[in-house]
C-alpha cells in the first residue's frame, strides 16, 4: 500500500481550487448561488473523521501490543529463557487494518479535494465582499473541515505503520508478528492481503 504524498495531495487541492474559483466566477456571474456544501455536511465532515480516526488509534493500539509481545518473546529466545507471556489476540484482522489506512487516506485526498474546491469559492466570495458574501461562512467551515480531514489520513497512517525501529529489530516471524510488514515504516496490513486471497 503506497503512502500520503504531499505533493499530490497540493496538486489536487490546487486543481479544486482553480475548479471551485471558475466555477464560481461562472455561477454568480448567471445569477446562481456560489457551489457550497451546505453548512450542515460539516457534522458528516466530523462524524465521518473521527470514526476514522478511532479506528486508526485502535489499529494502533493492536499493533504496538503485538510488536511489544514479539519484542519479549524474541528477548526470551536470545537469552535461553522459557516463554512466560501467553500471546496476545488480535483485535483486528490485518485486512481490516487495510481497509482502515485506505479509509485514512481516501479522508485526506477526498480532504484536500473539499478544502481546495472551496478555497477557490472562498477567493472569490472574499475578494469581493469578505466573509459577509452569501455561502461565504460555509465556504470557510467547509475548508477548515477538509484540512481536519487531511491531518486525520495522515495521523491514521502514521498509526498504522510499524516503528523503523521495531521493523528493523524482530527478525524471525513467529505467531505474534504475523499479519505485520518487516519493511520498516510501511504499515502491517501490506503482506495480509494476497495471504488473505490465497487462502
Amino acid at each position: 500500500m503506497n503512502q500520503l504524498r504531499p505533493l499530490w495531495l497540493l496538486i489536487i487541492a490546487a486543481s479544486a481550487a482553480l475548479a471551485g474559483y471558475l466555477a464560481t466566477i461562472g455561477m454568480v456571474s448567471a445569477g446562481q448561488s456560489s457551489p457550497v456544501l451546505p453548512l450542515s455536511s460539516a457534522v458528516t465532515l466530523a462524524a465521518v473523521g473521527l470514526i476514522v480516526l478511532v479506528l486508526g488509534i485502535v489499529v494502533g493500539w493492536d499493533q504496538r501490543r503485538l510488536q511489544s509481545a514479539a519484542r519479549e518473546s524474541q528477548r526470551q529466545k536470545r537469552s535461553g529463557e522459557s516463554p512466560s507471556y501467553s500471546r496476545p489476540r488480535r483485535r483486528l484482522h490485518p485486512l481490516q487494518a487495510a481497509r482502515v489506512v485506505a479509509a485514512g487516506q481516501a479522508c485526506a485526498y477526498a480532504g484536500a479535494l473539499i478544502a481546495g474546491w472551496h478555497g477557490g469559492v472562498l477567493l472569490d466570495l472574499g475578494s469581493a465582499a469578505g466573509l459577509r458574501a452569501p455561502n461565504a461562512s460555509s465556504a470557510l467551515v467547509m475548508m477548515i473541515g477538509g484540512l481536519i480531514w487531511v491531518i486525520i489520513g495522515f495521523v491514521v497512517e502514521s498509526l498504522c505503520r510499524i516503528p523503523p525501529e521495531d521493523g528493523g529489530s524482530l527478525g524471525q516471524r513467529d505467531d505474534t508478528t504475523r499479519g505485520f510488514d518487516e519493511e520498516p515504516g510501511t504499515g502491517y496490513a501490506r503482506q495480509a492481503l494476497p495471504r488473505h486471497i490465497h487462502r
